[in-house]
């Protein structure tokens, strides 16, 4: 009788859960269609761990050649690193956990590094990021109905986990600027970034303040994220606080609460999260060319509800 109580109390704590244990061992409870449930251990010293890319592809009427590219390119580099790097196409938030938890319970292995990859919307006036049809914003971040899929992937995350935030603007703390019929509105990417690290206890959270870019060689280790697009509506002057931001990455540490600026993030061909020694702002190149957009940049060339 006691064993089943004890076991009945742990049940309850995995599933509600909001933080990672510290032990040396994290034991996992999983549920099958059928209602079996088993228990999964799970040994934090064992340092062949695995990463994921996790992708997201919106529906939309034109052809998304960038997603497919991504796509492409992050299946290449998984299958020639198939025992470090799974990319994961996630129709949901839901679909995300239990395509990662087949790879992680069969292979009885924690999360490493683990990268969400989605289209930000500037539009929306608002840092975000999407898994799927889910989208998470400082609005839902807090909620736990919302938040609960991205709970169950903490479970297999701790302090040698990494989580990046692939979408623009995510970690965005600016003012959207006013425009003739809306006023300024700020971005609240920190809070985000604050509300993942909540979630994700023990692991360090990262996100951009401007464009994620997907340039050849995002699997290089190299400044692939870094830069910005050349669509003629990015010319707007509603887009200024974005390219003063270009390149600018920030991480933040729920066990210390801090959240502070770093140099450019990149990934390299396991799909393990990187900072640059150099932030590619500060590459010559970069500055005149940021510096040139800002000038030419003028209202009435991008339209927002």
């Amino acid at each position: 009788m006691k064993k089943l109580i004890a076991i009945t109390v742990f049940l309850i704590g995995a599933f509600t859960a909001r933080s990672q244990p510290s032990e040396n061992e994290i034991v996992i409870a999983t549920e099958n269609a059928k209602g079996d449930i088993t228990l999964v251990e799970l040994h934090k010293a064992n340092s062949k761990r695995v990463n994921f890319f996790v992708f997201t592809k919106e529906k939309s009427k034109k052809t998304d050649w960038l997603a497919i590219y991504t796509l492409t390119r992050a299946r290449i580099k998984s299958f020639f690193h198939r025992k470090k790097l799974y990319v994961i196409k996630a129709e949901s938030s839901a679909d995300a956990v239990m395509k990662i938890e087949k790879v992680l319970i069969t292979r009885k292995k924690l999360i490493k590094n683990i990268w969400f990859d989605s289209h930000g919307h500037y539009g929306n006036r608002y840092s975000s990021f999407r898994i799927g049809t889910d989208q998470f914003s400082y609005k839902n971040i807090n909620d736990h109905n919302a938040i609960k899929n991205l709970q169950k992937i903490a479970l297999y995350c701790d302090e040698q986990t990494k989580v990046g935030l692939g979408s623009c603007y995510a970690g965005a703390d600016f003012y959207f600027p006013a425009t003739d019929s809306t006023p300024a509105s700020r971005m609240n990417g920190d809070s985000l970034m604050i509300g993942m690290g909540n979630i994700f206890a023990k692991s360090l959270i990262y996100a951009c303040e401007s464009w994620v870019m997907s340039k050849p060689g995002i699997f290089t280790n190299k400044y692939g994220f870094a830069g910005y697009p050349i669509n003629k509506r990015f010319k707007d002057s509603v887009y200024a606080p974005a390219w003063q931001r270009l390149g600018k990455w920030r991480q933040y540490s729920n066990t210390n609460g801090e959240l502070k600026n770093i140099s450019t993030v990149a990934l390299d061909r396991s799909g393990n999260i990187n900072i640059r020694q150099r932030n590619y702002n500060d590459f010559k190149k970069a500055k005149l060319k940021s510096a040139k957009a800002l000038k030419q940049l003028k209202p009435g060339l991008a339209t927002f509800s």
